[in-house]
Parts: structure tokens; sequence; C-alpha cells
């Protein structure tokens, strides 16, 4: 269905140009098939042989379409970042040499956007695909979407396209696009591709939150799977109970806490982006920051541990308060529930526990945690909510219902991977990619085929790159995460397209100069060294602050 509808936007872009011998010739003659964007796009035609390029001048360039097209709340804003990252210039902008290969360049004035669907709602599965041409007839760029995410990103694509040549003037950049006439026609391969943030081990700040967002859309990410609280802090003011925040996030409170306000303002602007956001508050276990509000909550084991009490009823009523504030904060219809990592041995060293257990005929607290996590998605059903969890709630064989998402973390978990797929329970993959390990480059990421394994394919929906943050704040969140996100991303945004690993080496670290040129502090690619034609600035002046060593005093 997905790519009858590609082709079907590829078939109304020709037919919406003239039709002469001409102009066909010009779209598709010549053509060659090579990957010069990314995410790669499933297919990037450009004409070879030929000394034709397109010339944009910024302030000459139109953006046309219906009122609906460039005025809803998606594609407005993306158009204005559009313009502003064209007068994001290289370093040394007044060296560059006009029109250096003599080439023979064709104005092109106008991008035309044209939006099918009138539909603005954003879920899972929403059609992301798109179609650019440029041609050297009607000199403009036409880009066709059947939603105006899949209008978000062929801009994206599209701003890739243009090189910047040089300077008409102190101010005016010119920028060149090769290849045309050319024809892109793209549709990711996964519905689920997602970045990881832990907020509960080292509070990030909602800036930084806001300015990732604009790079997972960069990136052609659609998830961001914020593990909001953990052992070390709450930091979710929950409406039902704010003293969880007030005694259990990092001090001076309420200054690192995220309130319901800041939770919308990431929603909201996440939206603009193509962006779901998917909130984890993990159970029975990662929940010792509870117990600093509520430590009755918590099993004794003989102290305090890092586990709830399955036993109490008083647990359940808790976790209804989370899961109902949830709902209220959270429009998507997926959550992840947790489920990882439970101390069963803290259960098992409870005296109370293992009392209840023999009670209710349990001899091993794994029957316990059968009995949390059924209550648990019993809740989540309750409240219309598609449950995520870890896969030891699969391993385990606890009682899963159907709709249930298996998230895979264990690295490329054949075994488990196979048997959810008898099963017929979907999947996500978060183990090929945990940002964390540093000993593992983009091009180790990039080697993880998330449909690799025998059974049913489609039930592998995607996955997500996972930021853990024992030793990440703000200080160094960004350069952590990309480019090696990236290579995660177009892994899902592209498959296991053949073609597009030839040359992606050049064309990660091109993106990853884009990323740099767009504000974004992005780590080097290469290990051989490298440049961008604009670098990271260093901001900090020689002299601005006292030195460690201050050479005056020690003469």
């Amino acid at each position: 269905m997905r790519t009858t509808t590609i082709n079907c936007l590829l078939l109304l872009h020709l037919l919406s140009f003239r039709i002469d011998g001409a102009h066909v010739r010009s779209v598709r003659e010549h053509q060659a098939t090579e990957h010069r964007v990314f995410p790669a796009a499933k297919s990037e035609g450009y004409s070879i042989g030929t000394e034709i390029a397109g010339r944009i001048q910024p302030k000459d360039l139109k953006i046309t379409g219906s009122d609906f097209s460039i005025q809803n709340e998606v594609i407005k804003p993306a158009i204005e970042r559009f313009n502003k990252s064209l007068y994001r210039l290289p370093d040394y902008k007044e060296l560059y040499e006009e029109n250096p290969d003599q080439l023979n360049l064709i104005p092109i004035q106008t991008v035309d956007i044209q939006v099918v669907s009138s539909d603005t709602k954003l879920y899972h599965g929403v059609d992301e695909g798109y179609s650019i041409i440029i041609d050297d007839v009607s000199q403009m760029a036409t880009i066709r979407a059947e939603t105006v995410f899949g209008a978000l990103y062929a801009l994206e694509t599209f701003a890739q396209l243009l090189d910047f040549g040089w300077m008409a003037d102190d101010t005016e950049p010119i920028y060149i696009v090769r290849g045309i006439p050319l024809t892109i026609v793209d549709e990711p391969s996964y519905t689920y591709r997602g970045l990881l943030v832990d907020t509960a081990r080292h509070y990030l700040p909602v800036p930084l939150l806001l300015d990732t967002l604009q790079t997972m859309s960069m990136n052609k990410l659609n998830v961001l799977h914020w593990h909001i609280v953990d052992d070390q802090s709450f930091p979710y003011q929950m409406e039902s109970h704010p003293e969880v925040a007030e005694k259990g996030s990092y001090p001076p409170y309420p200054h690192r806490i995220y309130t319901s306000d800041d939770i919308r303002l990431v929603i909201q602007e996440a939206y603009k982006l193509g962006i779901r956001v998917i909130p984890e508050v993990d159970l029975p276990g990662h929940s010792a920051s509870i117990g600093h509000s509520h430590p009755g909550l918590m099993a004794q084991c003989p102290d305090p541990g890092d586990v709830v009490d399955a036993t109490k009823p008083e647990v359940y009523d808790f976790v209804e308060d989370v899961y109902n504030d949830l709902s209220n904060l959270f429009p998507d219809s997926m959550v992840h529930v947790g489920g990882d990592e439970v101390s069963l041995s803290c259960w098992s060293n409870s005296d109370s526990i293992a009392q209840w257990m023999k009670e209710h005929n349990m001899t091993d607290p794994v029957e316990l945690y059968e009995y949390f996590e059924t209550r648990l998605l019993r809740i989540v059903d309750q409240f219309g909510k598609t449950p995520i969890v870890w896969q030891e709630v699969f391993n385990e064989n606890l009682t899963l219902t159907p709709n249930t998402i298996v998230d895979v973390w264990k690295g490329f978990d054949l075994p488990t991977i196979e048997e959810a797929s008898r099963q017929n329970f979907s999947m996500v993959l978060s183990g090929c990619w945990y940002l964390d390990h540093l000993d593992q480059s983009w091009m180790k990421f990039y080697e993880c085929d998330p449909r690799n394994f025998s059974g049913h394919l489609d039930l592998m929906l995607g996955g997500h790159a996972s930021m853990w943050a024992e030793h990440v704040d703000s200080s160094n969140f960004v350069s952590r995460v990309w480019p090696r996100a990236s290579a995660a991303a177009e892994r899902l945004w592209r498959g296991n397209l053949k073609t597009a690993q030839v040359n992606i080496e050049e064309r990660i670290h091109k993106f990853r100069c884009r990323m740099v040129q767009q504000g974004i502090a992005a780590a080097p690619t290469v290990s051989h060294g490298g440049y961008c034609p604009h670098e990271v600035p260093y901001l900090r002046e020689y002299g601005e602050h006292n030195s460690r060593c201050d050479i005056a005093s020690v003469a």
C-alpha cells in the first residue's frame, strides 16, 4: 500500500507538469541512481553527463502552494527554519570562487509544496512519504506529499541538495543544485524510529530537549522515548502526587523538575517536527526515587530497595494515579511501562513479602513479577494505551496482552526476536544502539539490520538509539548522541538498502557538517582527521576567565 502511494505521487508529479517530449526527456533521461542525501532516500535520480545546475539565491526564492500546504502548523515553521538555514554560511565564505566549474546555471526561484491530505493527526504509521522533482524547463522544485509530515521531511531533503556556491555580495549567498533534472521518491522502511533520552540520572534542561527534537527531525527520527524517572531522581511533577518530585528530584526543588507545562511544550514542539513523545515510568524496579516521598510503597529487603512492594494494594493505587496523569498529559497511543532489571532477590529477602506469597500459593518471586505486570497492563489497558515492555517481561514468560510491544535491548538478541515473532508480538529494537557504549562507533551502529531474522519481519516496527545518562548531562549530551545516532537513523529510515552503503562514510560526514552548520555540536565521524566548512566555535575567549595557573602571581 505504501509503495503504491509513492508511485502515485510520482505519477501525479509528472502529470502536473506540461507533458512534451523535451520535458519528459529532461526529467527522466540520463538519470543515474546514487545517494547524496542523509538518511538515504528510497530512490534518488540525478542527471549525469550534463553541466546544467540549478542556481538559488535565497532572497529571490519563493515557496508556493495552497494555503493549507504552506500555512499549517507543521509546514509554516518548517519553511521558516529552512529560510533561516540558508543564511548559516561556511567559514571564510568570501574566499569561495564564483562558478569555478563553469556550469550552465538555471535559476530556481520557486519551491511548490502540495500536501494531499488535510488530516494533520500524528500517529504511529502515519504516511511520511514524499517526492521531489527539480526540472530544467519549469525552473522550479516541486514537492508532493500525502501528509504534512511527508512534506516536512521533503523540505529537509531539499535543503541537503543545496550546496553553498559563493557570495553574490557581502550578505547574500548563492547555492548550487547539481544533477538537474533530478527526481527523489522516498518513504521510511520502519514506522518507529526513535531516540531514548534519560532525564533521571542527570537532569537535562528543557531547551536541550527542544534542540534535540530539532536534530531528530533533521535525522528523520519520529519518536522521543522519554525515560523521565529512575532510581536516581524523579523529576516528573505528577499532578496527583507533586510530593514525589518535591522529595525525589535533584535539589534545589523546584529547579530540576519537569512541570506539566514543560512537558506540554515538549510535546507541542515535537508534534511540529513530526515526533511522537512516549513516556516511560519504569516499574516495579528502578523506582528508588519514589521511596523518598512514599517509603511505605517500597519493598524492605530488609532495607528499602529499588523495587516497589508488589503485595501492597496502595502500590496499585499509586500506579493507577501515575497512568491517569500520563494519559491526561501525553496524547500518544503508546506508553513504555519498563519492567526491566527487577530485583527479585529483594522480594525473596523480605519477610512480609515471603509471607504474602505463601498465603497466595506462590513459591517463586517470578510469580509475584507476573502478578504485578498483569495488574499493571490491566491499568494501562484501562486508559486505552498500547504498552511497550523491556524484553525481560517477555523473556520470563509473563502473561502479556496481545497488543504489547517488546523492546529488545540486550544486543541483537536473535532468540528473543524470533520467539517474539513466533508468538506474534510486535517489537522495537534498541540493543544495537546504546550511545553510552563509547567503544562503539557510528560504523558499528550502521551494521545492525533490525530485520535480519527468520519470522514475520513486519512485526519489527523499528527501534531507537538510547542515550543512558550515567555519564551524560547538558555539557556533553549533543556530541555523545550525534552523529552516532544518525547511523541508526539511516538504518531505520532506509533499511538494508545496499546502494546506500556504498558511500555512507562520505554522506554521514557531510551530514555531520550540515548539523554543525545549523548550530549542532555533533562529533566528528572520521578518525583520520578532517574538517567541516563551518567548524564548531570555541566560545571561551583566552583570558576571559581566570586561568588555572595565574602566571602573574607565580612571577
